[in-house]
Parts: structure tokens; C-alpha cells; sequence
């Protein structure tokens, strides 16, 4: 069993438009259950947000007790070199908005320790050879990040590729479930240059490209 998660409900839509033998399952999120890619997958509209993800993650890992688990969806590039439409795998993620500085602790690092919460690296492997994607760190909050200033710090401080509302929260609960996840997202938009137009105009597109690209590389799994 796989496990695909994304976000948005158009991310979801592009997936769930791929499976054979659909069945609607009942629980607390969009959820759906079928074959993808020759596969036998569970599909889950996670809803944006740092909690909603975690949540979503740890349900159907519990649930459905998968194998491997990939988040999907778009993302607004901090890196000047990503381009509208690009696929880029994370290696890693962190939680751009933790402020545990007053403790002592690093920007981003949780109380657990863990600071850049890694991919299962031969997913992201497998993905970026597949999908001939870039690989970089993907930069998680609870904030739509519109604002270039915000932006800019952000890429500075984490040395971060792009940002997403969800991927460093997925990462820690599943590794919280010794599931193997990795992230795989689609360029939307550029946060250093303002993001909400492009973010919106390019949702339907960024999701096809990104189920076609998840296609290729589970239908390669064992």
C-alpha cells in the first residue's frame, strides 16, 4: 500500500483522477482508495496548514499502515534559479516559523531536536531521476508567503529552495511512524517576487504535472 497526500483539493483531484477501482473510504478527510499506477494506494486531502497535514498523516498511517507515503503539491520557489512548472524533490525540510531562540536553539529547531527533517533518500532519489526534478530544502509555515522581505529572510536564514505549508510536518509525523516519505513539489510561483496571482492561475496545471510525474516513478516500485 502507498499513501498520497496533498493539500489542495485541485492537488487531490489530479490523483484521484488516476485511480482504477475507486472506492470513497469514511473518516475524518477526503480520502480514496484504489490503484494508482499499478499500485495499491489510499489518496488523502490533507487541507493546507501545518496541523491539518500532521494529523492527516497520522490517520492514515495508522489506518492504512503503508509502505511508502509521498506529499504532493505546488510550491513558491525562493531560489531565483527555479522556474514556474519546474518538479522539485526535497531533500529535507524545516519549520521556517519555530522561534525556539530563546531557549537556546537554533531558528527552526523543534523541541524534539531536530532542526532539517529528512526525505527517505532513495524515494527522493528515485524521484528525481524518474521525474527529472531538481533537489533542494523546502521551507514549511503556517503563512502563504507573499511578502519578498519575508521571502528573502527565509531563504537566507535556511539556505531553502522553495516554500509549502505542510512538508516539514508530513516529514516529522512520518518519521514519528517509520513510514519512508518524501516530498515532491511543482513550481507555482515566486515568493521573492509576490506570489498570490500566480499561485491561484497555475493550481490546475502544477497538479497535472505533478500526478503524472508521481505516475512514472510508482509504477517503477517494486
Amino acid at each position: 500500500m502507498i499513501a498520497l497526500f496533498a493539500a489542495e483539493g485541485e492537488e487531490a483531484d489530479a490523483l484521484v483522477r488516476r485511480l482504477i477501482s475507486k472506492t470513497r473510504e469514511r473518516g475524518p478527510f477526503r480520502a480514496f482508495s484504489g490503484q494508482f499506477a499499478g499500485k495499491d494506494a489510499v489518496i488523502v486531502q490533507t487541507f493546507p496548514g501545518k496541523a491539518a497535514a500532521a494529523a492527516a498523516v497520522a490517520w492514515a498511517l495508522t489506518t492504512y499502515q503503508p509502505q511508502r507515503a509521498f506529499f504532493a503539491g505546488v510550491a513558491g520557489a525562493l531560489s531565483p534559479e527555479l522556474e514556474q512548472g519546474e518538479l522539485l524533490v526535497a531533500l529535507d525540510a524545516v519549520h521556517w516559523d519555530v522561534d525556539l531562540t530563546p531557549f537556546g536553539r537554533e531558528p527552526g529547531e523543534l523541541a524534539t531536536g531536530e532542526r532539517f527533517i529528512p526525505s527517505d533518500p532513495q524515494l527522493a532519489a528515485m524521484l528525481e531521476e524518474a521525474a527529472n526534478a531538481r533537489v533542494g530544502r523546502i521551507a514549511t509555515g503556517d503563512r502563504f508567503v507573499a511578502d519578498p522581505e519575508l521571502a528573502e529572510w527565509i531563504r537566507e536564514t535556511f539556505h531553502a529552495d522553495a516554500v509549502d505549508m505542510e512538508g516539514a510536518s508530513a516529514l516529522w509525523t512520518a518519521r514519528r511512524y517509520h513510514v519512508p516519505m518524501t516530498l515532491l513539489r511543482v513550481i507555482s510561483d515566486n515568493a521573492l517576487w509576490g506570489a498570490d496571482a500566480d499561485f491561484a492561475s497555475f493550481l490546475v496545471e502544477g497538479s497535472e504535472r505533478m500526478a503524472s510525474a508521481l505516475e512514472q516513478v510508482i509504477a517503477q516500485l517494486p
